[in-house]
């Protein structure tokens, strides 16, 4: 496979070092054996390549055991490169920056700590998935939502680390957390925020504490190990409102965005808006392989996104958003709505209405409808629906189908860009004739906040087929690069790429590089957390 940097090989795990992880953790929790390791990789590389597999994958089930595990590789300085659930998919999952890393699963981290009900937040551990917390939440039939991404199957933790994004109102993943738990280099722990305290009771309720507020550094960074982190969860409301628009044509992107960001900026519309093109809805949603709509070379024609505009009736734009609150105010929201998008030609909107404390016994029973015309936006209504109540879905994962091989992969170049409409407009044209050029299918999901975007564009492919998959491989890198020149950076990257993306934050000689690398230096001198991971590689590597 090529590559966009050379990879230097990891520090070997002396022999010495792996009899006292053994010792620590249990035989069974140190696993070197090929089989293992498979499960560790990237999940859509050809299964031939080895540029990113660990050496050794550790499992722990306690800080303590964390604790220990990073003290190990201080004395015998080798690499770590630990992960949640490793489910961060089209960016390399589990998968290490540097091959021969120790790779360290927190899977085995799965408690939930502490859920507060008055004051809506929860206490996790880094193993505890979207599902975990939301089946948690319905055991104890607490009136409280959790904010999840498209996918249920990740970490909390670890969304929140990777600047993840959801779909209720509180869809800012980031923001929500308030409070860590760190392990740092030498094995000891910090607790941020109001947890500087020992015992202090407003650790999870108030994000700013006294001095310089340290939780952001942890996040997309190789400075620690998070193991206990406070989430803030959503009240359930009197009424939830699930809505969806569809333009007819690809040009009303701009009106589209137009519309909806004062409605956004003014809070009538609390969470994050998302919008599909149509290619995405008949390649994710609709259950059908690629053959269905296009069996020719090349991407899809437009009478092939024609027929699937028609057959899914998803527009050439299909864009979701909710409404949440009490009734008198959430009607008035959705008037609001109605006049805006109302006011843009061909718009058509649609709505599912209903009680905050019915939703999640109504969704979970809801079946999706079979396939057939208008089918696969039955599906989509449905997955929508339950995302921005926070209930949990594998849905998108049936976009593997696009492939009819059943090794179906895909890569994700997620640039951002100001909500503007033209520039979206803009933007969306030029990646459909980048992707048209090089052959490949443009399949856009818009996630929009109030002043920006992020435009996650999937490559699909067959991870089977050793040339496709190079060939998606190599097209997300130069995607990466086309973008730059055109001000687009990407929020978040494929490990290959975690280099490039960090060369084009430019400005003052790359004074943010340098600011990161002082930091890294300070924290970890030893270098054994994550080398590489945002381009942030311990000095002995630079």
């Amino acid at each position: 496979m090529s590559k966009s940097f050379a990879q230097p090989q990891a520090r070997p795990v002396p022999e010495a070092a792996l009899d006292e992880l053994r010792t620590l953790l249990g035989a069974g929790a140190v696993r070197t054996d090929p089989a293992s390791l498979a499960g560790f990789r990237d999940p859509y590389a050809h299964r031939s390549w080895r540029e990113h597999e660990p050496a050794v994958v550790l499992e722990p089930v306690s800080v303590e055991q964390v604790q220990e595990i990073v003290r190990i590789a201080g004395r015998h300085l080798f690499p770590l490169w630990t992960f949640s659930q490793g489910r961060n998919y089209g960016y390399g999952g589990p998968a290490p920056r540097q091959a021969g890393c120790a790779a360290v699963s927190l899977r085995g981290l799965g408690r939930i700590l502490e859920i507060s009900e008055d004051l809506a937040y929860a206490v996790v551990e880094p193993g505890v998935r979207f599902s975990d917390l939301y089946a948690e939440l319905r055991r104890r039939n607490l009136p409280l939502w959790p904010s999840i991404p498209d996918l249920g199957w990740g970490s909390v933790i670890g969304n929140t680390m990777d600047h993840g994004v959801g779909f209720t109102p509180l869809g800012d993943h980031p923001g929500r957390a308030c409070g860590m738990e760190v392990v740092l280099a030498d094995g000891s722990l910090l607790r941020t925020g109001m947890g500087g305290q020992a015992g202090n009771p407003a650790w999870h309720v108030r994000r700013h504490a006294y001095g310089p507020s340290a939780e952001g550094i942890f996040m997309q960074s190789n400075f620690g190990i998070v193991t206990k982190m406070g989430c803030w969860l959503v009240p359930e409301p009197e009424i939830y409102i699930s809505a969806d628009v569809r333009v007819e044509r690809e040009e009303d992107i701009a009106a589209l965005l137009e519309a909806v960001r004062p409605l956004l900026l003014d809070g009538t519309i609390q969470n994050y808006p998302i919008a599909y093109n149509a290619t995405l809805v008949g390649g994710a949603f609709s259950g059908v392989p690629r053959e269905h709509w296009y069996a020719g070379e090349g991407s899809l024609p437009n009478p092939a996104i024609g027929k699937m505009m028609a057959e899914t009736d998803c527009g050439a734009w299909f864009m979701r958003f909710a409404l949440y609150g009490p009734a008198v105010i959430v009607d008035e929201q959705y008037a609001a709505c109605a006049a805006a998008f109302g006011a843009i030609p061909g718009a058509r909107m649609s709505a599912r209405r209903m009680r905050g404390c019915d939703v999640h016994d109504t969704l979970s029973a809801a079946v999706p409808p079979p396939p057939g015309p208008a089918g696969a936006v039955g599906r989509l209504r449905h997955q929508s629906d339950c995302t921005q109540a926070g209930i949990p879905t594998l849905d998108l994962l049936d976009n593997l189908s696009w492939e009819d091989s059943g090794a179906g992969g895909h890569l994700d170049y997620s640039p951002i860009a100001p909500l503007d409409g033209q520039e979206a407009l803009r933007q969306s044209q030029w990646l459909r004739s980048v992707f048209t050029e090089h052959g490949f299918d443009y399949a856009a999901s818009l996630m929009i906040t109030p002043r920006a975007f992020i435009n996650i564009t999937s490559v699909w492919f067959n991870t089977a087929d050793e040339g496709q998959t190079r060939r998606a491989y190599d097209f997300i890198g130069r995607l990466i690069g086309l973008g730059a020149d055109r001000g687009y950076p990407v929020y978040r990257t494929h490990l290959e790429y975690m280099d490039a993306v960090a060369e084009i934050f430019d400005f003052n000689e790359h004074a943010q590089a340098r600011f990161n690398q002082r930091l890294k230096g300070a924290l970890d001198p030893g270098g054994i957390f994550s080398p590489g991971k945002q381009g942030i590689w311990p000095s002995s590597v630079r």
